[in-house]
């Protein structure tokens, strides 16, 4: 990077742990200044504040009234989407969303047209993709046989926010947590239309005021040809398992956050994740957003939307 390159004056819209995560990556790298924090508890926003740089404010509208920016993360919760998007659109702030776009279908849409409408740079954060496995994993998968099926599970326990719980507010725990799986096997395999999807919910005294499904599944099938299946269930007391397994004739690929694990029935081959996956995507997001160049972030905001209608296709599909 040139020395006399401008600062890119960034701001943080969120308060929670993807939000210092995020900052934790930002705060380390050359030509970015951090000037504006946004949460709607203010003290909050003026601990990361003290902690990163830059000022706070209650709301984006006075983050906007009082400094000049280059771009902004936001990292809320599904339910407060929309109105902070659509300002950031307004004032022609380029911006990286953390995932799930919306907790209600219709908000991401409506903020996916104002984005293209703006010809706005948005970068989304399935930081799957950003895996450094991914590389040699797509190659692979682009030699040999096809896939045959792909399944995914997200079986794990339940978070602690309340919102979280709420259907209404997070959309429910395929849109919320699942959709990372759905997100990359599309990233692997292409389109998918949902062909069937169950949920039920169970009596839960720890937590009677949950109404999301607590176990769901659901059949998909890739325009490769691929059968998906997915499930999902937040009743465990720890996370159990999360991961991604790629199905084809004489072999047997597991993904997870941590690694790829490559299994031909004659010889398991494990390739570890070495780097950071939020670095990856925030520099390129940075670096889109210096060029001017869309195309360069990890995942844009219309293809995340794909991955986000079907995540609430498979909720709508189950009822």
């Amino acid at each position: 990077m040139s020395g006399d390159l401008r600062a890119l004056r960034i701001a943080m819209v969120g308060a929670g742990g993807f939000a210092a995560r995020h900052l934790d990556v930002l705060a380390r790298e050359r030509g970015v200044e951090i000037v504006g924090h946004v949460s709607r508890t203010l003290a909050a926003a003026e601990g990361q504040a003290r902690r990163f740089g830059g000022r706070a404010f209650g709301g984006v509208e006075a983050l906007l009234a009082n400094e000049r920016l280059d771009a902004a993360w936001i990292t809320v919760p599904p339910h407060a989407h929309g109105a902070i998007e659509h300002a950031l659109i307004a004032a022609g702030v380029p911006f990286f969303v953390e995932k799930p776009l919306s907790g209600v279908r219709a908000t991401g849409e409506a903020i996916g047209r104002a984005v293209a409408d703006a010809g706005l740079i948005a970068a989304v954060g399935y930081h799957w993709r950003a895996l450094d496995t991914m590389v040699e994993l797509r190659a692979r998968l682009a030699d040999g046989p096809p896939v045959a099926m792909v399944t995914g599970a997200w079986h794990a326990s339940t978070p602690p926010p309340a919102w979280w719980r709420s259907q209404a507010r997070s959309g429910g725990q395929f849109v919320e947590q699942a959709t990372h799986l759905l997100d990359l096997a599309r990233h692997l395999l292409g389109e998918a239309v949902v062909t069937h999807a169950v949920a039920d919910r169970h009596p839960r005294p720890r937590f009677p005021d949950a109404d999301v499904a607590d176990v769901s599944a659901a059949t998909l099938r890739f325009s490769a040809g691929a059968l998906g299946v997915f499930t999902a269930t937040c009743l465990l007391g720890g996370s159990d398992r999360v991961e991604l397994q790629v199905a084809r004739e004489g072999e047997l690929i597991t993904v997870t956050q941590g690694s790829v694990v490559y299994d031909d029935g004659r010889e398991r081959r494990e390739v570890r994740v070495t780097g950071d996956p939020v670095v990856t995507e925030d520099r390129a997001f940075i670096a889109a957003v210096r060029s001017g160049d869309g195309d360069a972030v990890v995942c844009d905001y219309a293809d995340a939307l794909r991955t986000h209608a079907l995540a609430h296709e498979v909720v709508e599909a189950a009822g």
